[in-house]
């Protein structure tokens, strides 16, 4: 009985996280986000976000949940979108759909 039970332990604690995103994340970078990773939590995406102003681009990225994706504003001089995708890292270039 004892053995039982250390093998379930054990393959609880070995057992991966399931259907956890893994995205990339940083905020206000003006380099591209593929160093840190987070995990996100239940019904959210990875999003990347791309602003630019008089030429100069900043990136944010990490998770959200889909109601804030696939925003896209511009005023004259600068302009805002917020993309979003749901497989493992898919938030590392501008190309995000």
């Amino acid at each position: 009985m004892n053995y039982l039970v250390v093998l379930v332990a054990g393959l609880i604690l070995s057992a991966s996280p399931g259907n956890t995103l893994e995205c990339y994340s940083c905020s206000g970078s003006t380099e591209r986000c593929v160093t840190d990773t987070v995990n996100c939590t239940a019904g959210q995406q990875c999003f990347l976000l791309v602003a630019e102003a008089s030429g100069v681009k900043a990136y944010g990225a990490g998770c959200v949940r889909p109601a804030d994706c696939n925003v896209q504003q511009t005023v004259p001089g600068a302009s805002v979108s917020v993309s979003c995708c749901d497989t493992d890292l898919c938030n590392a270039s501008d190309q995000v759909k």
